[in-house]
């Protein structure tokens, strides 16, 4: 049977749903590789893949040879592969559960947390140097997510975390200096708990007092702090320019060295190299993302390593996600790649330079070769004069005919859309589309101050520069204006039902993957760990719903209801952390306010389609152009 149930739509039978077969192969795109661990001697891979169906746990060697199955998750999913020190056992994530499985597969995997393991949104471990214990983050009984530790001993009675923070604040990010005494994390303690401002931080593997690497940077984001191989520097990434910056903090003295230039890029990623020379790291470049390398010391100008227009070792966050590590020899980087083509892979490139090495392949044989379109870069003006850049996505075939719009909505509170591969986006150009995908004033791309514009302003000026991308287009002659659709996730997903509300004549249908319908229902259910995030950007300086209510209300789909128009489906995984019941009480208010919606809900699917089974995009893709087509046919 299939995994998905219909949760009461508006139809009384199923809809006559498309059969073409590259909607299948499309989907099977989705098998894609994200994560993966090198083994400590740096002979072996593990990577997470849906290559059979669900994300798995798979292991091969540094070449793509004896590729093998190790653990079997369909329908669920398995993240943050880790090796063990001794290369013995391979760590995951799953069910909100720690597990160890031997490399052979001699032994049935092994739950190390039995209701204690790695909190979502934070499902990775690291191991001890060790092996006796594995580190992770887990919500505290305070309510805020805690750096914690636990035994690698199959466990024989109650499982018992020590905390190493034990704060009214959030931890995250750990890692494990190479002596294993200390630990760093990542934390913001200034009382705001927002997106503005983070620091790094190291704490003794016994817990303890923490001590505060980044002192005195109140107002910036200083994050993703990784250790040297001696131990005695972290690398880390911040924001005190406009752009975010890699630098070092030593450790004895706590200086702090930027070494990359004053580039107008974000950097993201950074890694050392085993032999301590050299720091590699990714660059945000128009939308591509590039590997770098720099000496250590700041010495020497970054070098750029890769060129072509892809999504090369990704940024762990947002519509890059990626890995990049290097080789134990310091000799090679292994890293995730994508392009408009290819969906994301293993491959590898010398230190030096050079040719890269594809070690995975998950691209179906019947789409290579296929005519995938390259977006072009354009930029059009909102309607308060603000420049927004933009991907364009058109036929080579079409020449100037004016075409159906789908208007693609980046999700993520600072997301971008970047130069992946987008199987929504092939399929709607192949059947004759126009695809514009926005970096909306909140992007991630055009520096800090770009990202804050609609920080107290989610659902304004953010959904105008929606609109105008199409009113631009309709201006040159490109698209039909009569004949725009629009689809988005999370964040993405909210501004598509905004929009409904916003511009309620614009679109002629719309698809909401799991986007809140409802923002004083979402804060009334989120805890530490994220609320202060969401009052940030809808409320900005005027509060959460207790205090700017009217504002609250204005910004969230369900208390307009009578300025929506648009047919609208939407979709939903029940894992959702975008809570289900969100979108039920919406979808009950449509049918009541006799609105035309659908509702799908997918069964053991998580937050974002990335994450959802082939066999679940490819019936979320049929079931979306069956409703474009009904409805810009009419």
């Amino acid at each position: 049977m299939p995994s998905y149930f219909n949760r009461g739509a508006t139809y009384s039978e199923d809809p006559n749903l498309p059969t073409d077969p590259l909607i299948n192969f499309l989907a099977q795109t989705n098998a894609k590789v994200e994560q993966f661990e090198l083994s400590p001697s740096g002979l072996h891979i593990a990577y997470v893949s849906a290559e059979s169906g669900g994300f798995d746990l798979w292991a091969c060697d540094i070449d793509g040879s004896n590729n093998r199955r190790l653990v079997v998750m369909y329908p669920e999913e398995c993240l943050g592969p880790s090796w063990s020190p001794d290369g013995e056992w391979v760590g995951y994530t799953a069910r909100g559960e720690a597990f160890k499985v031997r490399v052979d597969g001699s032994e049935p995997p092994i739950n190390l947390s039995y209701g204690y393991g790695p909190t979502g949104g934070h499902e990775y471990f690291k191991w001890t140097p060790d092996g006796k214990q594995i580190l992770f983050i887990h919500t505290g009984s305070n309510g805020f997510d805690q750096v914690a530790a636990l035994s690698t001993e199959i466990p024989t009675g109650k499982v018992k975390l020590q905390y190493l923070t034990d704060e009214e604040f959030n931890s995250t990010d750990v890692e494990i200096s190479p002596d294993g005494k200390w630990v760093t994390f990542m934390s913001d303690r200034s009382g705001y708990g927002d997106f503005k401002r983070m620091d790094a931080w190291i704490v003794s593997i016994d817990g303890g007092k923490a001590r505060n690497m980044t002192p005195d940077t109140f107002e910036y984001y200083d994050y993703r702090p990784r250790w040297s191989f001696d131990g005695k520097k972290l690398v880390f990434t911040s924001d005190r320019s406009n752009f975010r910056k890699v630098g070092t903090i030593d450790i004895g003295t706590g200086l702090t060295s930027f070494i990359t230039g004053d580039g107008r890029n974000d950097e993201y990623n950074p890694r050392w190299s085993p032999d301590g020379e050299w720091i590699a790291y990714v660059v945000n470049m128009d939308w591509a993302i590039q590997i770098f390398k720099v000496k250590a010391d700041g010495s020497e100008s970054p070098i750029q390593l890769t060129k072509e227009d892809g999504i090369h070792g990704g940024i762990d966050a947002y519509q890059a996600r990626g890995t990049i590590r290097w080789t134990p020899d310091s000799k090679n980087i292994v890293f995730t790649y994508m392009d408009h083509r290819l969906t994301s892979d293993i491959w590898m490139i010398s230190a030096d330079g050079g040719d890269k090495k594809q070690i995975t392949d998950h691209m179906p044989s019947e789409l290579k070769g296929f005519p995938f379109v390259k977006p072009d870069l354009i930029e059009y003006v909102s309607n308060d004069g603000l420049k927004i850049p933009a991907f364009l996505y058109r036929s080579n075939d079409i020449g100037d005919n004016k075409t159906p719009l789908v208007i693609y909505a980046r999700a993520n509170t600072k997301g971008l859309h970047v130069r992946g591969f987008y199987p929504y986006i092939q399929y709607w150009v192949h059947l004759g589309y126009t695809v514009i995908a926005p970096q909306v004033r909140g992007s991630a791309g055009l520096g800090k101050q770009y990202e804050f514009l609609n920080y107290g302003d989610w659902g304004g000026g953010d959904i105008d520069d929606f609109a105008y991308g199409a009113y631009y287009l309709a201006k040159k002659g490109l698209i039909d204006l009569n004949k725009v659709v629009m689809q988005g996730g999370s964040t993405g997903g909210y501004f598509v039902l905004a929009t409904t509300f916003r511009y309620p004549d614009l679109l002629s249908a719309a698809v909401c993957f799991y986007g809140s319908p409802d923002l004083l229902h979402t804060w009334s259910h989120r805890s530490g760990t994220s609320r202060p995030v969401l009052g940030d950007v809808v409320g900005g300086d005027r509060g959460g719903p207790d205090m700017a209510p009217e504002h609250w209300q204005g910004r969230s789909p369900i208390y307009n209801l009578d300025k929506i128009k648009t047919p609208t489906l939407l979709l939903w995984g029940d894992r959702d952390g975008v809570r289900i019941s969100s979108c039920d009480i919406f979808f009950a208010a449509m049918q009541k306010a006799g609105k035309y919606c659908e509702y799908i809900q997918y069964n053991c699917e998580p937050h974002g389609w990335y994450h959802w089974r082939p066999e679940d995009l490819g019936d979320s893709l049929r079931r979306m152009t069956y409703h474009f087509q009904k409805f810009i046919s009419e």
